[in-house]
C-alpha cells in the first residue's frame, strides 16, 4: 500500500533510532523512485570556464551508477596549452565505508584518455594550442564543435529520461536559431518551444525522433550523434527556403 511518515519530536518523548532512519531513508528513496529510468549525465550545473591557465569546474550535481554526486563548491585546476585532444571527466571511485557512514567520491581529472563508462562520465573536451584561450561562449550552433581552444560539449552526456541527452545549453541555441529561420515547419516550432519552455532539458527520445521526423533516419546512440543530426538539419534549412530577402523575383521575357 502506498503510505508517508514522518517522525514527530516532541518534548518529554524519547527520541528512537527508528524515527532518525526514517528521516535518513524517506529523502533517499523518493530520490531513488523518482529517477529509477533515467540515464546517467550531468543533472545540474557543472558550468565549465576557463582564465589565465586555470580550469573551474562550477558546482552542480551528476548522476551516475544510479546515485547522485553533489559538489557544493567549484573546483578549479591548471591547465595550460597542449596541441592535443583532452578530456575532462569525473573518475568514480570505489564506495568507502566506515561505522558511521556510506560515501562516493567522483574525482575530476583532465586527460588524454577517453573516458571509460564503466566508472567515468565526460564533462567536456578541448584542445588548447599553445598563445590561445579556452573560449566558453559559442558563436553559433556549429561553434559548439569548433575542434580547436573551444569547450566542446556535444559528447558529454546530460542526464535524461531512459537515455541520456544533449547539454540544455547546445539544445536552447538550436532552438532560438531555427525559430529565427522564416521557413520552418510546424514541427520545428513545436519541438523549438518545447525545448525553451524546459530551459532546454529534453530527453534524448524526444531529439532522435525529431530527427528522424525531419530526415528520414534515426541517429546513431550516443550524444554526439544527436546534435550531428540537429546541426545538419539547421545547415539545410536555409537551402529549402527559396528567397531568404524577402523581395520578390521578377522574371523578363
Amino acid at each position: 500500500m502506498f503510505e508517508y511518515r514522518y517522525p514527530q519530536f516532541q518534548s518529554k518523548r524519547l527520541l528512537r533510532a527508528e524515527m532518525l532512519d526514517e528521516l535518513r531513508d524517506y529523502p533517499l528513496r523518493f530520490t531513488e523512485l523518482m529517477w529509477q529510468d533515467w540515464a546517467q549525465g550531468v543533472a545540474a550545473g557543472c558550468r565549465i570556464s576557463w582564465a589565465q591557465g586555470v580550469l573551474t569546474v562550477g558546482s552542480g550535481i551528476i548522476y551516475k551508477n544510479k546515485r547522485f554526486y553533489l559538489m557544493a563548491e567549484p573546483y578549479s585546476m591548471d591547465c595550460g596549452p597542449l596541441d592535443q585532444i583532452r578530456y575532462l571527466k569525473v573518475k568514480i571511485l570505489p564506495e568507502h565505508k566506515s561505522p558511521g557512514e556510506i560515501a562516493g567520491v567522483g574525482e575530476i581529472v583532465l586527460e588524454e584518455r577517453q573516458p571509460d563508462d564503466a566508472f567515468e562520465l565526460e564533462l567536456c573536451r578541448f584542445r588548447l594550442q599553445e598563445g590561445a584561450r579556452l573560449r566558453d561562449r559559442r558563436e553559433n550552433f556549429e561553434d559548439f564543435s569548433t575542434e580547436y581552444d573551444t569547450v566542446d560539449f556535444t559528447y558529454a552526456p546530460w542526464a535524461g529520461k531512459i537515455t541520456s541527452t544533449l547539454n540544455p545549453m547546445v539544445l536552447a541555441r538550436f532552438a532560438k536559431e531555427m525559430l529565427r529561420l522564416p521557413q520552418r515547419g510546424l514541427e520545428d516550432v513545436s519541438f523549438c518551444l518545447d525545448i525553451l519552455s524546459t530551459g532546454g532539458k529534453i530527453c534524448g527520445e524526444a531529439v532522435r525522433e525529431y530527427i528522424r521526423l525531419k530526415t528520414g533516419l534515426r541517429p546513431e546512440p550516443g550524444i554526439r550523434p544527436m546534435y550531428e543530426g540537429l546541426l545538419g538539419i539547421l545547415k539545410e534549412q536555409p537551402e529549402k527556403s527559396g528567397n531568404l530577402s524577402g523581395k520578390r523575383d521578377v522574371l523578363l521575357i
